[in-house]
């Protein structure tokens, strides 16, 4: 959601957007596996060719038929919102949790991850998170992906924070940079605009969050 990488696992969750007959009454791995190989599959198509694929053209890329496709996820829509809605799980799980050890290891490799997972990400996002025409269900997707983000990187500016010996919450400021340094918007900038890469981007979002935080606990 990816923010919403084309990569790694969906996550074994009751997605939001299938239907009652998949995430429901219907058990077992094998229906499980066959939902997960949609979703990943069509995430990565609609990711780097846009949000108006077809059902056809849906079914052609997971290889699964339209009938069962529709059975699965009842609409085309239902099924682009699951699609994204799997992504974010996976790009929530694929960032670092700070347990012990160095935070400012931690920090560097959570900027790493972010922006290395953020490469991944094709215009079908930067369509969703632009469009203000987009259908219900794909609308809810994004409200989801933009809150379950915003979520994260206050979570990261929190220990950033904490680790640092700040107390209380963390400051706006951070929080605000943090979202912003981490964003798919600035891996984007640094690849197209100014022309250098990932790592490019996760060099300049650990420099730009430890000098905010360095101004913050000095304030």
């Amino acid at each position: 959601m990816a923010l919403m990488s084309v990569n790694g696992a969906a996550g074994r969750v009751r997605l939001r957007g299938v239907s009652k007959t998949a995430s429901g009454t219907v058990a077992g791995a094998k229906r499980q596996a066959t939902v997960d190989h949609i979703l990943t599959l069509a995430r990565r198509s609609v990711l780097q060719n846009g949000l108006d694929l077809t059902m056809d053209q849906l079914a052609e890329v997971t290889g699964v038929s339209r009938r069962t496709l529709f059975r699965l996820f009842e609409t085309r829509e239902k099924l682009l919102g699951a699609a994204f809605e799997a992504g974010m799980t996976g790009y929530l799980r694929g960032l670092p949790t700070y347990t012990a050890g160095d935070p400012d290891d931690w920090l560097r490799n959570t900027c790493d991850t972010a922006h290395r997972m953020n490469s991944t990400i094709g215009p079908g996002f930067f369509e969703l998170a632009s469009r203000r025409n987009l259908p219900a269900d794909l609308a809810s997707a994004e409200r989801r992906r933009r809150s379950d983000f915003r979520g994260a990187m206050a979570d990261i500016a929190a220990t950033v924070w904490r680790t640092a010996g700040g107390v209380g919450p963390p400051p706006v400021a951070l929080v605000t940079t943090v979202a912003a340094h981490l964003s798919p918007h600035f891996t984007a900038a640094l690849v197209v605009d100014a022309a250098h890469d990932w790592q490019a981007a996760a060099d300049l979002a650990y420099r730009a969050i430890s000098a905010a935080l360095a101004a913050e606990l000095t304030a």
